[in-house]
């Protein structure tokens, strides 16, 4: 991964404005073709998508260049739901933006973080 064109930012900054919308709807286009087989990573759920759009106590993202490609959101009781673009999946950003969301949530006291879930799917029969 080139770290040094990637920067992770508070994703409310105001310079942001836009970016955020930009990177939901591409997530929201990516998860209405889930029936896709993607070779890239699995399609973000629409639940995940909702929960990144929420406004959380703590939203960090990844930009390249002036594109959002990463969010990661941490809730009150230590939930963290975390999406990367599909061009820029298994490139390590992920883990890169794990790393820093876990330093800044320890450093202002959060609980011990723990991945975010979907609900379970009830299936039929």
């Amino acid at each position: 991964m080139e770290t040094a064109a990637l920067l992770v930012i508070a994703v409310d900054h105001p310079s942001l404005d836009g970016a955020l919308d930009a990177f939901l709807d591409e997530l929201r286009a990516e998860a209405r073709g889930a029936g896709r087989r993607v070779a890239s990573g699995r399609s973000p759920s629409p639940e995940l998508v909702e929960r990144l759009a929420a406004g959380r106590t703590m939203r960090l993202g990844v930009l390249a260049g002036r594109r959002l490609v990463a969010v990661a959101s941490v809730d009150n009781d230590g939930a963290v739901a975390l999406a990367v673009t599909r061009d820029h999946r298994r490139r390590g950003v992920a883990k890169e933006l794990m790393e820093v969301v876990t330093t800044r949530a320890t450093a202002i006291g959060y609980p011990p973080l723990h991945r975010y879930t979907t609900p379970s799917v009830r299936l039929a029969g």
